[in-house]
C-alpha cells in the first residue's frame, strides 16, 4: 500500500467514527483534543502479551556491507510507501555472515540513516559508500547527536520534506540540546541541520513527533540521572514551529490546561516513570480512536536490568495515562554478552505505521554492560514484538 493509499484509507476509516462523535457515541474531544485530561472514549481491552516478530527480526539482522547495528530505532513512513530508519549508535560496515562477529567492537558513527521497503529483508544505507561515520554532527567537534523522532510534512501539494529531532550530548552524557535537520524528498539530501532555542536544559525533547488535527505534539523527557524520568508534551500550531519554542504550548497536568513558558509544564498524568525514548501513538478500534504510551519501566529493577516493557492508554494525547500493562519480559536483560558481560535492554517504542490486526508493533534495543562483546553483532542489534489489541484496525 502507498503512503497516498494509506492516508485515503484512514480517512475513509475516520469519517464513520466521526459521525458517531456528532450523534454522541463518541466523544468530540478525543476527536479533536478540544477537551483535554477527561477519559471520556470508549478504550479497548489492555494488550496481550508480546511475541517477537520474526520478519522484523530478520530486517535488522545484517551483515553489510552498510548498516550492521544500531540502538535508537525511530521510523517514519515515506511518500512512496517506504520507511525510513533513524538509529543512534550505529555499525556501518561488515559482520561475518557465518560467525556474525565484527571486526571490531567499537560503533562507528553517533547516528545514520537507512532505509526499506515492505516485505523486503533489503536495508539500504544512506550516504553509504563511502560514509561510515555519523550522518549529523554538530558544530562542536567534541559533541555528537543521537537521533529522536520524525515527522514527514506536506509542505506543498505533492512537496513533502522530513524533519528529524536531534539530540546533542558531550562525552560525559550531558545534553546540550536539540537541533532539527530537515530533508528534502525524494533526495533526502539533508537541507538544514537548525539548533532548537530551547528555553533550559531540563527537558530532552524528542522522544516522539505526533499530529493531531491542527498541533503537532512533541514529547520529551525531563531525566534527573535516577529512575524517576517523566515524561512531558508540549504543542504547536505548525511543524515550523519546531525550532522555536516561543510559540510552544506546555501541557499542564495539575490544572489540566496548556500554559506558556517550560518552566510552567508539570509531567503527563498516570506515569510515574518511563525510558527516555518512549512513544505516543494514535490508533483505531471499531469503538474509535485511542491513543497509548510505550515505554520499558525505569524501577522493580532497576537499570541496567530493565526488562518490562510496559503500554499505558488514554482518550487523548495528553493523558491521563491508565490501564498500566507489562507486555513482555525481556529475555535478553540480564542474559551474557558473547565474552565477558551481560546484555540489557531499553527503549521501547511503537511504530504505528506497521500495526495491523495482529497488534502493534514494538521494539526496544539490546546492548552490552562491556563493551568488548559488541564485536557479536546479536550483542547490539534491535528486537521487534507484535503486541496484540482486541478490535485493532490500524
Amino acid at each position: 500500500m502507498t503512503w497516498a493509499d494509506r492516508k485515503q484509507a484512514v480517512r475513509d476509516m475516520m469519517f464513520p467514527m466521526l459521525v458517531r462523535a456528532v450523534l454522541g457515541t463518541f466523544a468530540l474531544g478525543c476527536l479533536s483534543g478540544a477537551i483535554l485530561g477527561a477519559q471520556t472514549c470508549q478504550l479497548p481491552p489492555v494488550p496481550g502479551q508480546g511475541t517477537p516478530d520474526a520478519s522484523f527480526n530478520a530486517l535488522v539482522t545484517q551483515n553489510g556491507p552498510g548498516w550492521t547495528g544500531g540502538d535508537g530505532t525511530y521510523s517514519a513512513l515515506l511518500p512512496d510507501g517506504t520507511d525510513l530508519w533513524m538509529w543512534s549508535d550505529s555499525y556501518i560496515g561488515t559482520v561475518n555472515p557465518q560467525t556474525r562477529l565484527r571486526s571490531g567492537w567499537l560503533f562507528t558513527a553517533h547516528n545514520s540513516l537507512t532505509r526499506s521497503t515492505p516485505g523486503s529483508d533489503a536495508i539500504a544505507t544512506l550516504g553509504y559508500p563511502p560514509q561510515t561515520t555519523s550522518y549529523f554532527a554538530p558544530l562542536n567537534p567534541d559533541d555528537w547527536f543521537w537521533q529522536g523522532d520524525a515527522g514527514v510534512f506536506e509542505t506543498a501539494p505533492g512537496v513533502y520534506e522530513v524533519q528529524i529531532m536531534l539530540l546533542e550530548w558531550t562525552g560525559s552524557f550531558s545534553f546540550q540540546g536539540n537541533s532539527v535537520a530537515t530533508l528534502s524528498w525524494p533526495a533526502l539530501t539533508t537541507e538544514s541541520v537548525v539548533p532548537v532555542a530551547l528555553p533550559d536544559l531540563t527537558i530532552e525533547w524528542g522522544a516522539q513527533l505526533l499530529q493531531v488535527g491542527k498541533y503537532l505534539y512533541l514529547y520529551g523527557i525531563q531525566d534527573p540521572g535516577t529512575w524517576q524520568k517523566l515524561p512531558y508534551v508540549a504543542r504547536m500550531s505548525s511543524y515550523s514551529d519546531l525550532t522555536n519554542p516561543a510559540a510552544w504550548q506546555y501541557w499542564n497536568a495539575t490544572s489540566k490546561s496548556w500554559v506558556t513558558g517550560q518552566s510552567n509544564a508539570t509531567p503527563m498524568a498516570g506515569v510515574p516513570a518511563i525510558t527516555n525514548e518512549y512513544s505516543v501513538t494514535r490508533h483505531t478500534t471499531a469503538n474509535g480512536v485511542f491513543y497509548m504510551m510505550a515505554g520499558m519501566e525505569t524501577w522493580s529493577p532497576g537499570y541496567p536490568n530493565w526488562k518490562n516493557v510496559v503500554t499505558y492508554y488514554s482518550c487523548t494525547p495528553v493523558g491521563p495515562w491508565t490501564r498500566r500493562t507489562i507486555v513482555y519480559v525481556t529475555p535478553e536483560s540480564g542474559s551474557p554478552g558473547c565474552s565477558t558481560g551481560t546484555l540489557y535492554t531499553y527503549n521501547p517504542k511503537d511504530h504505528p505505521e506497521f500495526a495491523d490486526t495482529s497488534g502493534v508493533l514494538i521494539s526496544y534495543n539490546v546492548n552490552a554492560n562491556v563493551g568488548q562483546d559488541l564485536v557479536c553483532a546479536n550483542d547490539y542489534m534491535p528486537r521487534f514484538i507484535r503486541v496484540p489489541i482486541t478490535g485493532l484496525i490500524n
